[in-house]
């Protein structure tokens, strides 16, 4: 009803509890002038008396009984609210929404979202697959609220720290003829044909600029948006493809990794954010990265 306030359920919860006008107001850090202007407030709003009053004793009228009940569930849900308000501000409780690539889920990153999810058992952590290119405009439309992924050109509202950088790696079926060499140069692998990742994929770029410097473009046999898409291409012969170190457990007994000579590509790993407004789930994760 309009008019009534936290202070008057207060009120009518510490006289039933307490027994006694004086102990209610000794209890609320008041007088009991006050306490019985509260009261009466309340009563003259709801047009209904909730105590009978003797010299001996207070009981509460049946109303009494039925708005005390109530009162105690609005201040339980209020003192509730408050605590989620708290703990989330402390970053312990809220909802956490972030944005992986297929290659960061094959590093350190799985096992950093668990620890964070064990230390902080109140937060609700949700995750999507998303590529890196297509992870800031998610920050930025507040569809999540950080991200893994790979290196991206700095932007000034983009905050980001590196988790790892990883030398690539060629992977080739066991019954290529070149995967018994301890160690190969791009050089070697000019007459392959290669498998891909998709456009605008910044490792897509930074592979075929390595190429070009060792001599060749790579020829394009097919596109592969993950890695797992990359390993069955390879197991069937469409051609090679470079892969991080982190993957190798990912790999299966018919593929390996052969560390390539000199100067490859690198797959960074990183977390970004918003710079701005980064949330206290965002700063504890932060701090626990």
């Amino acid at each position: 009803m309009q008019g009534i306030e936290l202070r008057h359920l207060r009120c009518l919860v510490a006289i039933a509890e307490e027994g006694s006008f004086s102990r209610a107001a000794l209890r609320l850090g008041t007088t009991q002038p006050a306490i019985s202007q509260l009261l009466k407030r309340l009563e003259d709003l709801l047009g209904q008396r909730l105590l009978h009053r003797d010299r001996h004793a207070i009981a509460l009228t049946p109303v009494g009984e039925a708005v005390l009940a109530q009162a105690r569930e609005a201040l339980a849900a209020v003192e509730g609210a408050l605590d989620t308000t708290l703990r989330t501000l402390r970053g312990e409780a809220g909802r956490l929404r972030l944005g992986l690539s297929v290659p960061s889920l094959y590093g350190g990153v799985p096992a950093l979202i668990r620890r964070f999810r064990a230390a902080r058992p109140g937060v609700e952590v949700d995750m999507q697959v998303l590529s890196s290119p297509d992870q800031p405009a998610a920050l930025r439309e507040r569809r999540i609220d950080a991200a893994f992924g790979g290196a991206l050109p700095d932007a000034p509202d983009i905050a980001r720290k590196v988790l790892a950088d990883e030398v690539m790696q060629v992977l080739l079926p066991i019954w290529h003829p070149l995967a018994g060499a301890p160690a190969l140069p791009l050089a070697a692998l000019r007459e392959e044909k290669w498998i891909l990742p998709p456009l605008p994929m910044p490792l897509r770029e930074e592979i075929t600029l390595h190429c070009r410097a060792a001599g060749f473009t790579p020829r394009i046999a097919a596109e592969a948006p993950d890695f797992l898409a990359t390993c069955g291409l390879v197991l069937a012969g469409a051609g090679i493809a470079l892969a991080a170190e982190s993957a190798r457990g990912f790999a299966g007994p018919d593929l390996i990794l052969a560390p390539l000579e000199g100067a490859g590509p690198r797959l960074i790993h990183a977390m970004i954010w918003r710079e701005a407004d980064p949330s206290p789930l965002v700063r504890r994760l932060v701090e626990m990265v």
